[in-house]
């Protein structure tokens, strides 16, 4: 992960849990095991926390501009949701543009040095974020590639998959990081 504004790398592991269509949990470890980044969103919630930081800011269904909440809605809940209004086939692959409430997406599929490679846009008030992926397959394998940027900030995320569970995550990764424990 780099800043850009202050020029700092975070190099660290990390997991992300999805249950499709509902939530999405991200914790990225830094560090002598240091918890740099947790972020858990729903269709109707959000909390991500910064502990270095001391920073946990909460919402709803808000789509907050400094933060990456609408974008992790949009592409682990609907990626390919909204209203197809262009389309073209482009040397090499195809491109499809989308409206999708006041967002605006690109979605552009052409090959890569594995496979396959899905770039996405998308734009909204102002804020413009992209994602890229270079996979061999049409599922997560070690090795795929992802690149997350927001250009407001210029935050970028860049990301190569260790290992992919076979099974479904535990559903306590789902739950609110700050709902009382249900056996307490």
């Amino acid at each position: 992960m780099r800043d850009a504004r202050s020029g700092r790398v975070i190099d660290g592991r990390g997991g992300i849990a999805v249950a499709p269509g509902r939530a999405v949990r991200m914790i990225l470890v830094g560090g002598a095991g240091v918890t740099m980044l947790d972020a858990w969103v729903t269709r109707g919630r959000w909390r991500v926390a910064v502990p270095p930081l001391d920073l946990v800011r909460r919402g709803g269904a808000d789509e907050p501009r400094d933060l990456p909440v609408g974008f992790l809605r949009w592409w682990f809940f609907t990626p390919f949701e909204g209203t197809l209004f262009a389309a073209t086939f482009m040397k090499p692959g195809m491109l499809w543009l989308l409206r999708d409430g006041d967002a605006v997406i690109d979605l552009h599929v052409g090959p890569c040095s594995r496979g396959e490679r899905l770039t996405a846009s998308r734009r909204v008030h102002g804020r413009s974020e992209h994602v890229e992926e270079c996979r061999a397959l049409a599922v997560p394998r070690p090795d795929d590639a992802v690149r997350y940027v927001d250009d407001a900030s210029g935050l970028r995320v860049d990301i190569v998959l260790e290992s992919v569970a076979v099974g479904s995550p535990q559903e306590e990764a789902f739950r609110d990081p700050d709902a009382p424990d249900e056996g307490s």
